[in-house]
C-alpha cells in the first residue's frame, strides 16, 4: 500500500470537513424553539383593504392659480361645483387623485396648491386621499384636470 494519499482524496476529505463545519455553523445560529409552556404570541390580525377601481373620474375646469395657490373661496367653490356635477361622485371616497395644472410659471405647484384644497371641496369624497402633481402640458394658464381613482364599491 502506498503511503502517500492521493490529492483527489485530500480534496474530498477537505471538502466534507468544511461541509460538516458550515453545517455546524448554520445550525448554531438559528434560534432555539418556542418552549412548550410559553405562550406564542397571536398573529396580528389583518385589516381589510379596500382596492382602486381600475377606470377614474376625469374632470377638466379651468381655476385661477392665484385664487387656488391664497385657498380662496372662490376657487374651492369652482372646484366643489365640478365635483357635484359629476354623478359618479357622489357617495363615493377618492383613493387616488393625480391633479393636472397648467401655469405659465410651472404647473407643478398650481397642482400642488389645488390639492391642498380638495379636503375644503368635498370632506367624505377626499378624506385620507393620496395626491399627485403634476404640469399639463400643451395648454393655457388655470386649466386643470384631475383623475379621481375611487374604492370599489363594497
Amino acid at each position: 500500500m502506498n503511503p502517500r494519499v492521493s490529492m483527489i482524496a485530500l480534496a474530498g476529505w477537505l471538502f466534507a470537513d468544511l461541509l460538516l463545519a458550515f453545517s455546524i455553523v448554520v445550525l448554531g445560529t438559528q434560534e432555539p424553539p418556542p418552549k412548550p409552556d410559553e405562550p406564542v404570541a397571536p398573529s396580528p390580525t389583518k385589516t381589510p383593504r379596500q382596492a382602486l377601481e381600475r377606470r377614474y373620474v376625469e374632470i377638466e375646469l379651468s381655476v385661477d392659480p392665484d385664487e387656488a395657490r391664497s385657498g380662496s373661496a372662490a376657487a374651492v367653490e369652482r372646484l366643489r361645483r365640478a365635483i357635484q356635477d359629476e354623478p359618479g361622485l357622489r357617495g363615493r371616497k377618492a383613493g387616488m387623485v393625480l391633479t393636472f395644472g397648467a401655469q405659465h410659471s410651472g404647473g407643478e405647484g398650481f397642482a400642488h396648491d389645488v390639492n391642498a384644497l380638495l379636503p375644503r371641496v368635498d370632506r367624505a369624497l377626499f378624506a385620507d386621499v393620496a395626491t399627485r402633481d403634476f404640469q399639463l402640458l400643451g395648454t393655457g394658464g388655470g386649466a386643470l384636470m384631475l383623475n379621481i381613482y375611487l374604492f370599489h364599491d363594497d
